[in-house]
């Protein structure tokens, strides 16, 4: 399939979409049920229905200018990493006794940066919104900071090998020590 691009409300003819007719004629009658049950909007709706009963092409792209392009498997597959990283330093900070000069805050998930991460950003939000890693997807998820983009998958790196080192160590305790919490998260003494 191609798509229409939409830059500051103008339209600029990236590919052409197209759609079969069955597709149109689905499209047609939900709109036509949303222009019934939501009058208020019911002319955006007849001209939706319009454009797709002319397969008027071109005009596609107004119908789905809302619908962001897909997230692929290995973007979405990073932000679990990062989120699953982050759930181990913040459960191994609490459990530690001495936090050897740590604090909540080195090991506090900061956010995807929002112009440079969109789609991360806006993934982490809406797993924030349906209430999973409670413990790592706490307040803002826009991190307002390019830095973000560079520095979780340095700490990505140094954390798969003290994750797989307790994976193979089949003792089943996943609580890092204060020392690798530091190498990780890339604070000295």
């Amino acid at each position: 399939m191609l798509r229409l691009s939409f830059s500051e409300g103008e339209m600029t003819l990236e590919k052409q979409i197209t759609l079969t007719p069955f597709e149109r004629l689905s499209l047609m009658n939900q709109l036509s049920i949303l222009k019934h049950l939501d009058p208020e909007n019911s002319e955006h709706y007849e001209d939706q229905i319009e454009i797709l009963h002319g397969g008027y092409t071109i005009m596609y792209g107004e119908l789905f200018k809302t619908v962001f392009e897909e997230m692929d498997v290995d973007e979405c597959k990073y932000v679990f990493d990062v989120l699953d990283m982050f759930r181990a330093l913040i459960n191994s900070f609490e459990a530690l006794e001495d936090k050897q000069g740590l604090t909540a805050e080195d090991v506090q998930f900061e956010g995807f940066d929002g112009n440079n991460e969109t789609k991360r950003w806006a993934f982490a939000e809406y797993l924030q919104e349906a209430g999973r890693w409670k413990e790592t997807l706490v307040g803002g998820m826009d991190s307002h900071s390019i830095m973000t983009m560079h520095r979780y998958p340095q700490m990505l790196e140094r954390y798969e090998p003290i994750k797989q080192k307790i994976l193979d160590s089949h003792m089943g305790k996943w609580q890092l020590t204060a020392e690798q919490i530091k190498e990780v998260v890339g604070k000295e003494d």
